[in-house]
């Protein structure tokens, strides 16, 4: 028998149709060029395949650090940011442990929470503004730091059964999928200065022009490989923060957990960073001309994005929509079942070509 509390979730799960226009999973509409994959291919031959990967990564760290301004102790990469993400919370989140995170946004967050026996509390909003509930985030942080000496007195009255009610955690996508939205300016460092401990995923950062940001003690920063580097098949994640976090994270993370070639695909990504930028380019200018038309169709309503995609709420039933959409070819992703999402679609920015297409198509099916 598995444990109660993973026999009472569901699996995230993602329906599996094949369509001529995938819209559906955020990922770049441009693939990696030719010539940057048959050098990639070329230093996996020469490789051999009987060794185990670099335990350490050290190719990939050492260039991210070099990139970023970091050092290679800064840094962990992985199988996904996801996997990074569940290895960080099985760090600092214990059972009792409270994670602050605003909802609607990614469901695994709550799951891994969930895993880990914290204490998951969503701070519900409303995503037609574009911003996340940044003063309602840290409202809770407070509310969380009053309650702490009671539960600490309940850790203390349980500590055979492992109770461990660490630091308030917060969770934060910034632009946040699936809505879009963003933190308001200043939002990351005023998370920090509210004493918590920021998990803080970029993963689509790129596409909102923000900086990467600055260590602190109290920030631990994911990216990813997937959306902007347009190199989704080959599951490359990175996690950022200080050295002492960095060593923590470590303790939890799987060794040996990125294939050989997907680093060595990483690593002459960087090399080529003109090329993410042009896609990143062409991305947040056809999204600027994708908003503009969708404004235009009736009976929709657009959320602000940030993003590589648009969210909408239809006054027709979604999954109606979804069913009209994909008999013309084109697959997008129903969030309808999401806090607060009812009749909600997201439909990423895919090339112009397929834009147009996605365009007229839902004109007819609206």
């Amino acid at each position: 028998m598995s444990r109660s509390v993973v026999a009472a979730m569901t699996a995230y799960t993602l329906e599996l149709r094949e369509a001529e226009i995938k819209l559906n999973q955020n990922e770049s509409p441009y693939d990696w060029p030719r010539e940057l994959k048959e050098q990639v291919l070329a230093r996996a031959a020469a490789r051999p395949w009987n060794i185990y990967p670099d335990f350490e990564s050290s190719g990939l760290r050492n260039a991210l650090a070099k990139a970023y301004d970091l050092v290679p102790e800064n840094i962990h990469v992985g199988n996904g940011s996801n996997e990074l993400l569940a290895a960080t919370i099985g760090a600092f989140v214990g059972p009792g442990t409270p994670v602050i995170f605003p909802r609607p946004t990614f469901t695994l967050y709550e799951k891994l929470v969930t895993i880990a026996g914290g204490l998951p509390i969503p701070i519900e909003f409303e995503p037609d503004s574009g911003l996340l509930p940044l003063e309602e985030v840290c409202r809770a942080v407070v509310s969380t730091a009053v309650s702490a000496p009671s539960r600490r007195r309940r850790r203390d009255a349980a500590d055979t059964a492992g109770e461990d009610t660490g630091a308030t955690v917060v969770i934060v996508c910034s632009p946040n999928n699936p809505t879009g939205g963003v933190l308001p300016e200043g939002g990351l460092q005023k998370l920090i200065d509210s004493g918590a401990t920021v998990l803080f995923d970029r993963a689509y950062g790129d596409f909102a022009n923000d900086m990467f940001p600055s260590l602190h003690p109290r920030l631990i920063t994911f990216s990813t490989f997937s959306k902007a580097w347009g190199l989704a098949a080959l599951r490359i994640g990175w996690v950022a923060s200080t050295i002492e976090n960095c060593r923590e994270i470590r303790k939890v993370k799987l060794p040996y957990s990125l294939n050989a070639i997907s680093e060595m695909a990483a690593t002459i990504a960087l090399d080529n960073r003109a090329l993410r930028d042009a896609n990143v380019a062409r991305i947040v200018g056809e999204r600027t001309r994708v908003v503009a038309a969708m404004r235009s169709i009736p009976r929709i309503t657009l959320f602000p994005t940030k993003a590589n995609f648009v969210t909408f709420r239809a006054e027709r039933n979604s999954k109606e929509i979804f069913e009209a959409l994909f008999a013309r070819g084109i697959l997008v992703r129903d969030v309808s079942a999401y806090p607060r999402l009812a009749n909600c679609l997201r439909i990423s920015i895919g090339s112009p070509e397929q834009n147009d297409r996605m365009l007229a198509a839902l004109k007819e099916s609206v």
